[in-house]
């Protein structure tokens, strides 16, 4: 018996409440019959006798219960205690200001202060140690423990603590951190609010105390910080974009700054923060007009002031992507025509295009009789489209347009800038344009794409029909199907045009799409479609009028004018950089990362059918630059060769080990030439942890309130915590004793039962 501790009374009999009950009232009967059988006796001998026979009946009911002793050695089941020690960056940084003690380090000394024992057991409770930032993972040893993590996560480490203990087991939770958070929970609860519903719901789903340890002191801080950036994930070229910035300054007494907007290193726009006692989060809005698009890197960022905590949080960087709204063309006309007509009306029926269209049918040099308030016929506006204006533009287009009786030529060099910067420039013929229009040694002949006659009567008015080259059966302007011997074809059918204007032939690295059938300049037959690129920008020069008459004449000879639309559409596009249309294409996941992380980069190459180009080799390298001011030129990091696989995509990987701006290059020898493209992606290093520094001893009380828990200030209050008592019982050893299966009870009813006899023969009763 000194084996078991404790011991149950067990019935093993299968009998049911009724037939007990039934037992007992035939007890009561045979008690009853006895007695008055018995009664002519004395008291003393009839009372022995009823008493012998109840003892029998009643040791006869009860083995027919079959009663039994449940013997058992027992232990109690230790609840399990999660100990969460906060290893996220924040937790590095100073307790208190002027203090050399870090929040991990005081987060260690509060965990010894608990004086759990070495074995992380006592008589109620098991410790399990993590430490925990986004993910929580277990920790063997908490001396070696670092503060490297970039972001705190506490929903999802609640989360996961609850997945890995059994509910009725958990005996509680203590969690020591500085109590920033930046996922779900600390985002739903701002600094100073109260748990939201939610919140609640979740810690009190636990039904376990989680008792909270925060690490460090808010009050005796002094910080300058960024901590939030309000902005539309992309914005529209030529369109306002607004950034509101909330800056949080804790410390600092009254005093003026200067809060400052870069791009690429380039001052922007500056706007100036008052700080005033009383008041510690300020917000300010900047507000500008992106001029192309693409990716560009903005910057913000204050100034470094004394003492401050730290000087991390005092700039923020971002990648906006700018895209295009809709497209803005300026179309400047010398003269009204067909040509013109047919083109300005596909452009206003088009959803997309902005167009400001301008008739040229007044020159300054005309002869007045009135004011220009009576003329129905105001001057050319130069000044405001090509020097005010001409930035917000997408696309310009000469079409028959001299500029010599306007006194245009000081705006030609803008023209020319505007194009160089990013913008799309095409010159169409007639009597008024190329050499004809005067444009021969101008900055315009500098970016077009054709070198020009000096003869101003270049220009030959036979009909004609363009004949494609290699290229253009390729090329996506001049694609009006797929399939190129059928594109080839499609040309051939279209209407002659009639007339166009002389040029000598294509300059150095400009791709000839079409060109005359019979003219030509140094045994090579004369352009009439040509593009080429001017630095950052594009260009088309059409020495041709009549491509209207691929809208009107094929609807006459019963077909439609598809043609002329697409072609149009395809230059436009072409002209204003239309990422679908380019033959390689850098894509990312994403812009913006975490230093350290890592992500796919995926390059698509095409086929001027734009059908996937396999097998293909591109050679892809990156460029690397700092976020700060003083490094001028990036860094080489690698170049690497990758192939294309079946659906036309080579892939490799990039690690970010740096924050900074990660410039990336992609390059690919096809039959068609060198396809180039390029991409942005930058890397931000702890910006969430690092935005909003201060302690958050507020939100850890509530969490430990909601909870059941309790609350202790590190370095100020003796650590104390809440734990469930252990409920369970662990059986270690068990016996069952059948105490009505045994010969003793056998011989007590025979016992009683001759002892019954006996008296009763003696007493004279047979």
């Amino acid at each position: 018996m000194s084996t078991y501790n404790s011991g149950d009374l067990l019935w093993l009999g299968d009998w049911g409440s009724l037939w007990i009950l039934f037992l007992l009232i035939l007890g009561a009967f045979v008690f009853a019959i006895s007695y008055y059988d018995l009664r002519i006796l004395s008291k003393r001998k009839c009372w022995t006798l009823v008493g012998l026979r109840i003892w029998v009946y009643l040791l006869a009911v009860l083995f027919l219960l079959e009663p039994a002793i449940d013997l058992k050695n027992t232990s109690k089941v230790k609840n399990q205690v999660a100990v969460l020690i906060d290893s996220s960056i924040s937790m590095d940084l100073p307790s208190e200001a002027g203090s050399k003690t870090s929040r991990l380090s005081l987060a260690k000394s509060g965990l010894k202060a608990l004086n759990i024992p070495p074995n992380k057991t006592d008589d109620e409770h098991v410790y399990s140690f993590f430490h925990f930032d986004k993910e929580s993972e277990l920790l063997p040893n908490t001396d070696a423990l670092q503060a490297i993590g970039p972001k705190t996560d506490l929903a999802g480490v609640l989360e996961d603590i609850k997945k890995g203990f059994s509910q009725k087991d958990l005996g509680g939770i203590i969690i020591l951190s500085d109590g920033i958070m930046n996922g779900d929970m600390g985002s739903r609860t701002r600094r100073g609010e109260t748990l939201d519903a939610a919140t609640k719901s979740t810690l009190e789903r636990f039904q376990a105390p989680i008792n909270t340890m925060v690490s460090g002191d808010p009050a005796s801080l002094r910080d300058l910080a960024i901590v939030n950036l309000a902005r539309d994930d992309f914005a529209f070229v030529h369109n306002k974009v607004s950034i509101e910035v909330s800056i949080q300054a804790v410390g600092i007494k009254d005093r003026d700054l200067k809060l400052m907007l870069s791009r690429d290193g380039k001052e922007v726009q500056t706007r100036l923060l008052k700080i005033r006692k009383g008041k510690s989060i300020y917000k300010l809005r900047f507000e500008f007009v992106p001029q192309k698009i693409g990716k560009e890197v903005y910057s913000i960022d204050l100034p470094h002031l004394e003492n401050e905590a730290l000087y991390e949080n005092n700039h923020a960087q971002f990648l906006q992507k700018i895209i295009r709204d809709k497209i803005r063309a300026l179309q400047v006309v010398g003269r009204p025509s067909w040509d013109e007509r047919f083109l300005r009306r596909h452009l206003k029926q088009n959803p997309n295009v902005d167009l400001i269209s301008f008739f040229i049918l007044r020159t300054n040099q005309n002869i007045r009789v009135a004011g220009n308030d009576e003329l129905s016929l105001i001057p050319f506006p130069t000044d405001e489209l090509f020097q005010d204006e001409l930035g917000s533009f997408d696309l310009v287009i000469f079409q028959n347009f001299n500029f010599g009786p306007y006194d245009m030529r000081r705006y030609l060099s803008e023209i020319s800038k505007f194009v160089k910067e990013g913008g799309g420039f095409v010159m169409i013929g007639g009597d008024l344009s190329f050499s004809k229009g005067g444009y021969a040694n101008t900055a315009i002949a500098d970016i077009l794409p054709v070198e020009l006659s000096d003869d101003s009567d270049a220009i030959d008015f036979r009909p004609f029909k363009p004949q494609l080259t290699d290229a253009g059966t390729r090329h996506p302007i001049t694609t009006l199907a797929f399939d190129p011997t059928a594109n080839r074809e499609l040309w051939k059918q279209l209407p002659d045009q009639r007339g166009t204007n002389i040029v000598l032939k294509a300059k150095e690295g400009a791709s000839v799409l079409a060109v005359h059938p019979t003219l030509s300049y140094g045994g090579e037959k004369m352009p009439v479609i040509t593009i080429g690129e001017a630095e950052e920008g594009r260009v088309m020069a059409l020495t041709t009028d009549s491509t209207w008459r691929w809208g009107i004449e094929r609807v006459g000879d019963g077909g439609t004018s598809r043609e002329y639309q697409l072609f149009w559409n395809n230059a436009f596009r072409w002209l204003i950089k239309d990422p679908e249309l380019k033959l390689i294409r850098i894509e990312n996941q994403k812009e913006e990362f975490d230093v350290g992380s890592a992500t796919k980069i995926a390059v698509r190459l095409s086929k001027p059918d734009y059908t996937p180009l396999t097998n293909q080799q591109i050679t892809l390298s990156v460029e690397f630059k700092p976020f700060d001011k003083q490094t001028k030129d990036p860094v080489k990091l690698y170049t690497r060769q990758i192939r294309t696989d079946g659906g036309g995509i080579g892939e490799t990987m990039l690690k970010m080990e740096k924050a900074g701006i990660y410039t990336i290059f992609a390059e690919s020898k096809t039959d068609g030439g060198v396809l180039k493209d390029r991409d942005v992606i930058i890397a931000l290093g702890s910006v969430n942890e690092y935005r909003d520094i201060l302690p958050r001893p507020k939100f850890l009380k509530q969490v430990a309130s909601a909870s059941g828990g309790r609350f202790t200030r590190l370095g100020k209050d003796t650590p104390s915590v809440n734990l469930l008592p252990s409920k369970s019982i662990q059986v270690n050893r068990r016996r069952v004793i059948h105490l009505w299966d045994t010969p003793w009870s056998f011989l007590l009813i025979i016992a009683l039962l001759a002892s019954e006899w006996m008296l009763r023969r003696r007493w004279g009763r047979l």
